[in-house]
């Protein structure tokens, strides 16, 4: 299977219901900009429609940061911990997972009780894709542990609530380094020095893909392990993590292998980086200039005529030649 970089073709009939719907669980009362950048770049990634689920205090500054979007909300201070029996929570997310093709869970929430059970309540109630992120997997480790993932012996503990073997569904978790060795309960040294172990190991033996974010992102879906040479330091900054999830969530819907989808979602990423660092310096890159040179990124990829697997075949030009 060929894994470069590439997109599907743009269908010209189309209209926003043909190129799917994101849905962004994120945000706590202190944190709105992480729920800014995952749905843009959700929304410059392809997909038609982008629901917000976050918390009130965010709702009036997001209408006006993003007014593509649609909103719904929860409160964290009258509803503190999500309940399944509390139709404040369970009713409003039910109705929006009912018409989601990928769910980002995770940026913004706090590691918390609430963040563990909305993630929870997701993992076993939704077959669409599901984008686990940020304090979403910091509030699982609390709880759940990768164990003995360096040994070779390890197996997957089935209770875990990340096992998705035997769905049909795509899974894709997006751990930084420390994310990482919170998940398998190790130090973050013993992590960096087997990120190609554990990306294959973790995803073969849950079922999901892995993005383990690095200076050189490892992407695995159990079999081939994908390692992404695009980008540089501009992405170590604030909310870089939150846009890649956002565009991970948009380019696997409409993508017949969602490997393909989120390894070109990582690449297409780095670009971003890697352009507004050229423009701007590594030094003074922000997340809002990662979204702002996203189309220069998407449009370095040259559409030829070439078909495989019914994927346009994609040439990447060079970023010194933009």
């Amino acid at each position: 299977m060929n894994y470069n970089p590439h997109l599907n073709k743009r269908n010209e009939k189309g209209n926003k219901g043909t190129f799917g719907r994101v849905l962004v669980v994120a945000g706590n009362e202190s944190m709105s900009g992480c729920v800014f950048f995952c749905s843009m770049a959700a929304l410059k990634s392809g997909c038609g429609i982008v629901n917000i689920f976050t918390d009130r205090n965010n709702i009036e500054s997001l209408k006006v940061l993003i007014p593509e979007a649609i909103f719904d909300w929860f409160d964290n201070i009258k509803h503190p911990v999500f309940d399944e029996k509390d139709t404040f929570f369970k009713d409003k997310l039910d109705k929006l997972l009912k018409k989601t093709d990928s769910v980002v869970i995770g940026p913004g929430l706090g590691i918390r009780e609430d963040t563990l059970k909305i993630t929870e309540y997701i993992l076993k109630n939704f077959n669409g894709n599901i984008i686990v992120d940020a304090d979403a997997l910091n509030s699982i480790s609390v709880k759940y542990k990768f164990q003995n993932a360096l040994k070779d012996d390890f197996k997957a503990d089935e209770s875990h609530p990340l096992y998705n073997k035997g769905k049909e569904r795509c899974v894709v978790i997006t751990p930084h380094i420390l994310e990482l060795a919170r998940l398998c309960g190790l130090k973050g040294e013993e992590v960096k020095g087997n990120l190609d172990e554990l990306a294959l190991k973790i995803a073969k033996e849950y079922g999901i893909i892995t993005v383990f974010k690095d200076s050189s992102t490892r992407v695995s879906d159990g079999t081939d392990l994908y390692i992404n040479k695009s980008g540089n330091s501009a992405l170590s900054t604030a909310g870089s993590g939150d846009i890649l999830a956002g565009m991970i969530a948009s380019l696997i819907i409409n993508e017949e292998y969602p490997f393909r989808g989120v390894n070109t979602a990582v690449y297409l990423h780095g670009r971003a980086g890697e352009f507004a660092g050229k423009e701007l310096t590594a030094f003074c890159t922000t997340a809002r200039d990662i979204l702002a040179n996203m189309p220069k990124a998407f449009a370095a990829l040259k559409v030829d005529d070439r078909i495989y697997n019914n994927c346009v075949i994609l040439e990447v030009m060079n970023a010194s030649n933009k």
